[in-house]
């Protein structure tokens, strides 16, 4: 109640929430008021984390036989021209090879018949985006070290390798179609982008000439 001026007193209609109001306090009661927009959980697809401690050895024949307990490790960052020192390069840029993987390192092992272990799914500690991009690292038999190469020469005798591979050549070859194809794209939306928008400028401009030329016969009448 409130009070006029004449010293009465005036009833103030008090109202509820709307029927809108009261579906919506519903839904929240009830819940997350999105739950409908959500997928439900039978029909979620869920990924399986890839196995971190899977290997492949090479050769295979000797995969119950072989123990790489004492084998010596190769990330593929080690003879990777686009890492840094900091980052886990261990051999000079120039003998260095652009982004080798670890198929790359165990076709060039072979090449030079090393027995070794590939672990795909391992990161190296050192670089955090090796978890997710070119993860992996190779153990390597330092039976090979006996016929003259120290770790640092092999390295680099396997960058050298790795270079002239045809897996690699072709793979790059795929990659670089690829990424050609995703600058195509870029490009046209740019275009369709920059075009519509030049409509859209042309248009507007039209609709005001017409607009002014409109209110100029106005004022000569």
């Amino acid at each position: 109640m409130g009070k006029k001026k004449g010293g009465g007193m005036v009833r103030i209609k008090q109202t509820g929430p709307t029927k809108a109001q009261k579906d919506m306090m519903k839904q929240m009661a009830s819940g997350n008021p999105m739950e409908e927009f959500m997928t439900p959980p039978e029909d979620m697809v869920h990924y399986i984390p890839p196995d971190r401690n899977a290997q492949m050895f090479w050769p295979i024949q000797e995969i119950f036989s072989m123990d790489p307990s004492n084998f010596f490790i190769i990330y593929p960052s080690y003879l990777d021209s686009s890492k840094t020192v900091k980052m886990g390069r261990r051999i000079a840029a120039e003998n260095a090879v652009d982004t080798p993987t670890v198929q790359d390192i165990s076709e060039a092992l072979a090449s030079l018949s090393i027995r070794h272990v590939s672990q795909p799914n391992k990161g190296y500690s050192r670089d955090a985006t090796t978890l997710w991009d070119n993860p992996g690292r190779v153990k390597v038999d330092p039976a090979a070290l006996e016929s003259g190469y120290t770790k640092r020469s092999l390295m680099v005798e396997l960058a050298s390798i790795i270079k002239e591979l045809p897996s690699r050549a072709r793979r790059l070859e795929v990659m670089k179609k690829l990424e050609e194809a995703r600058e195509a794209k870029r490009l046209e939306a740019k275009a369709k982008k920059e075009q519509a928008a030049k409509q859209q400028h042309k248009l507007k401009s039209q609709t005001s000439s017409r607009s002014s030329n409109k209110k100029k016969g106005k004022k000569r009448r």
